[in-house]
């Protein structure tokens, strides 16, 4: 009677419910999340290595509590247990880290609040429950409880199956995105540019540039001195330059590919299950990772080397021929220090985060070091400055220390505070003529250097929606062209049609100039694009 009642129906210890292998699934089914929301942007041995390193820590502390609990179904629960704090630090320690800031907190209160979100108390606080819900476990549940296990393996196995359709299906729409891609990839042209040799192509994006006007007008900032500065060293200035895009991803995957997304990726666009909410976001980074600038150059003898970024658009580039990293840490490759940041390996500091503001000094070193490297070569460098989170004034000082999962989490209204805006922008301006003279100096032949903003500031308050709009659209670039006339990039060029001018000049390409459209969309739904009336300068509105 009591073997009836305590197993009734429960499945033999012979089937495959009564092993449980819940707490696995449960360990690596984040770690294929990230990576279905990230195609194209993580690699797929990354994902594979973090599941088996996962899988033998879960099976070590599930056969350490066996040992301990002599209960397979209580052992199976306390690894669960473990597998859910690891993954809730992060946001949890996030959330008692903006606690501890709130205004309306006693200064005691305060204090200790400030004290629990150092990491080596509230590790001990989380690890001390997770001890005390695995005692009670133990206490709960004993034998090998065989209704339960089989009960959460079902709702594993259920994960387990929508994990892996969501897999295919990614797989298949990016091999589609692919083979639409490859119709177009190269043009007409010359083999050797008109200089007699390929040059190095610089394509340095500074994120959320102001245009000179705009600084001027809304932020009481002349930038002359900077701009002059520019032109000394050969460079064209494009003072009527309107990006094409509201958002960073579309602008990017739009120039690099020198068209419009509504006419290289209308198929995709026209997939509703792309363009509602957001979850277009990774197909459209595909299109900039693998793009057809890239192609057309290596078809000439170019490498593509990218230069790993902070910004989620391009963090990382599979197809690139080479890729500079932040640092040689233990965390080096971008998915495994993002899992970092946002668990509990976050507790080691150091070893497990890089610092943000390091990391953007890094890369402009590193930007500099490519002038060193053979050539042909099309370098990519994505900057977020000046784009916030504000981390230096104008010499350099550092002003706050973030990593690159929570460099948003400090971003509330974060346009609106205009003189740490133009503090960064002025570091910006320093060091980006500091690494163009010295890709100047140290290069064989003289390069081609394009510097652009995928778009203006985000600007709003106090402003109509039509000027927040023209604030957005006003871009910055700025071109170092070796050999071509003052003209050879009109004052009024777009991002669209920066590589067509470039590619027709320098390689015969033929290719036709577009007209300058203008597409705005929402943050929430940004494939939802509309045009809107041509965006003018301050003085042709007015």
């Amino acid at each position: 009677m009591t073997t009836s009642a305590n197993q009734g129906a429960a499945p033999a210890k012979s089937s495959v419910l009564a092993w449980p292998w819940f707490p696995f699934v449960a360990a690596i089914y984040p770690l294929w999340f990230i990576y279905l929301y990230n195609i194209g942007q993580v690699s797929i041995r990354s994902v594979i290595a973090a599941s088996v390193i996962a899988i033998a820590v879960v099976a070590a502390a599930y056969l350490g509590m066996v040992r301990l609990t002599r209960s397979r179904a209580a052992a199976a629960i306390g690894a669960m247990i473990l597998v859910v704090a690891f993954y809730l630090y992060g946001p949890l320690h996030a959330r008692v880290i903006v606690l501890s800031d709130a205004s309306f907190l006693p200064r005691w209160l305060a204090a200790v609040v400030r004290a629990v979100a150092t990491h080596g108390v509230f590790s001990a606080l989380v690890l001390a429950f997770c001890v005390l819900c695995i005692w009670k476990a133990a206490h709960r549940f004993s034998g090998d409880s065989l209704r339960l296990t089989g009960a959460l393996n079902v709702g594993a196995a259920a994960l387990a199956l929508l994990l892996a359709w969501r897999l295919g299906d990614a797989i298949w729409q990016d091999r589609e995105l692919e083979n639409s891609m490859r119709a177009s990839d190269h043009f007409a042209g010359r083999e050797t540019s008109v200089l007699g040799y390929n040059p190095d192509i610089y394509y340095i994006i500074v994120d959320g540039y102001a245009r000179a006007d705009v600084l001027r007008d809304h932020y009481e900032f002349d930038n002359t001195p900077f701009l002059s500065e520019l032109s000394s060293r050969g460079f064209s200035v494009n003072d009527h330059s309107s990006a094409n895009y509201y958002w960073t991803f579309l602008s990017l995957a739009s120039s690099l590919n020198y068209d419009y997304l509504q006419n290289f990726a209308a198929p995709m666009l026209a997939d509703p299950a792309v363009t509602m909410g957001r979850g277009g976001f990774a197909r459209v980074a595909r299109l900039l990772q693998d793009n057809r600038a890239a192609h057309y150059l290596r078809a000439r003898g170019y490498r593509f080397v990218h230069l790993q970024s902070s910004a989620p658009e391009t963090v990382r580039n599979p197809f690139a021929d080479e890729q500079v990293g932040c640092a040689g840490r233990l965390f080096d490759d971008e998915y495994f220090r993002t899992l970092a940041e946002i668990t509990w390996v976050q507790a080691l500091g150091s070893l497990a985060t890089s610092d943000l503001a390091e990391c953007h000094k890094l890369r402009l070193k590193s930007l500099g070091d490519q002038a060193s490297q053979d050539g042909p070569k099309l370098v990519f460098a994505h900057f977020l400055p000046p784009h916030h989170p504000y981390l230096f004034d104008h010499e350099g000082n550092v002003l706050k220390h973030v990593t690159i999962s929570n460099q948003f989490d400090f971003q509330a209204r974060l346009w609106e505070d205009k003189k740490a805006y133009v503090e960064q922008l002025r570091y910006v301006n320093q060091n980006l003529l500091a690494v163009i003279d010295r890709i100047k100096a140290e290069s064989k032949q003289p390069p081609i250097i394009i510097v652009q903003s995928d778009h203006g500031p985000n600007l709003v308050g106090g402003l109509s929606g039509d000027e927040a709009k023209r604030i957005r659209f006003a871009n910055f670039a700025a071109y170092l062209l070796p050999g071509a006339d003052a003209g050879t990039m009109p004052k009024d060029c777009a991002p669209v049609n920066q590589f067509r001018y470039v590619f027709n000049h320098y390689f015969d390409a033929g290719l036709p100039i577009l007209p300058n459209r203008n597409f705005y969309s929402s943050f929430g739904t940004p494939l939802e694009m509309r045009e809107i009336a041509p965006v003018l300068t301050a003085q042709e509105s007015r």
